[in-house]
């Protein structure tokens, strides 16, 4: 499936952004999967969303699911993406 339908079902379906936390299991994941979507649908599309775009993408989940703590910082998000194999710039 191509980065913009992905985003759009994501969207669409009630339970498009419960299901991406929960196939990620992790908050950085997830963030990181959706930044690099976002990514990939710019007219200069790159594959390795930076730590900003991260933090945003972590940003618009926690608003979504309304999830409670604090948000993590873009540091902490890019360290826990890049621990599990992730590129961030």
């Amino acid at each position: 499936m191509r980065p913009i339908e992905w985003l759009d079902e994501l969207s669409e379906r009630p339970d498009g952004y419960r299901s991406l936390m929960d196939d990620a299991g992790d908050l950085a994941i997830a963030s990181w999967r959706l930044a690099r979507a976002r990514c990939q649908v710019f007219s200069t599309s790159t594959d390795v969303p930076t730590s900003l775009e991260v933090r945003a993408a972590a940003r618009e989940l926690f608003e979504r699911l309304k999830l409670a703590g604090a948000l993590p910082s873009s540091r902490s998000l890019a360290c826990a993406c890049e621990a599990q194999g992730l590129l961030v710039i």
